[in-house]
């Protein structure tokens, strides 16, 4: 089965009538929300995941600003990208936006099975990622933690000293090691790792 993308949603109130109707026409496939800041390669990582170019990479960080639905046609899933949050210059109006959208997603999406937070292995999670981490631990939904970029981690001893600092951030969150998953779009083994965890 081929992946193709579905649907696009940018107000809350389609949000309940979606559900109810049943998922994206038809479709009710278990549901994986990817979520990070606008430049920590999330649209990229859902093209290497799913095997084809499907999300659009943007050169402007904040470009998404609402959820773009796929069907990930080899893994029977569909993938929810959410908007990045932490992107500058923006109005505390649409910072509000941006959270009255993710209230309504996980009101009214109960077939979501797991959220991605992606952060960026050179220098996350920041202080906006773990604000962002408490957000989304009240949904009620599994988290599992993407460090993307890892290929820009040059050395054996560069990976295991942010491994550690990560791990040292993330602790107090009630975040394990299993819980991570060190990952680049050019390493397939992580990649092919990544997918099995969430099959």
């Amino acid at each position: 089965m081929a992946s193709e993308y579905l649907i696009t949603l940018a107000d809350p109130a389609q949000l309940p009538t979606l559900i109810k109707r049943g998922f994206l026409q038809g479709h009710s496939e278990p549901r994986i929300a990817f979520v990070g800041r606008s430049n920590v390669g999330k649209s990229s990582l859902i093209n290497a995941l799913l095997g084809q170019r499907i999300a659009r990479v943007s050169a402007t960080p904040g470009k998404t600003k609402a959820i773009h639905f796929f069907l990930w046609g080899g893994q029977k899933k569909i993938v929810a990208d959410l908007p990045g949050y932490g992107f500058a210059k923006v109005a505390k109006d649409e910072m509000k936006s941006w959270s009255r959208l993710m209230d309504a997603y996980f009101a009214a999406d109960t077939g979501l099975m797991a959220v991605l937070m992606l952060f960026d292995s050179r220098h996350g999670p920041t202080d906006q990622d773990l604000e962002a981490l408490e957000f989304f631990a009240t949904k009620g939904t599994p988290i599992q933690i993407v460090m993307t970029k890892t290929d820009q981690l040059k050395t054996q001893s560069d990976r295991a000293k942010r491994k550690r600092e990560v791990a040292a951030l993330l602790t107090p969150y009630g975040v394990e090691e299993a819980d991570l998953a060190w990952v680049s779009v050019k390493d397939q083994r992580a990649l092919e790792a990544l997918r099995e965890k969430l099959g």
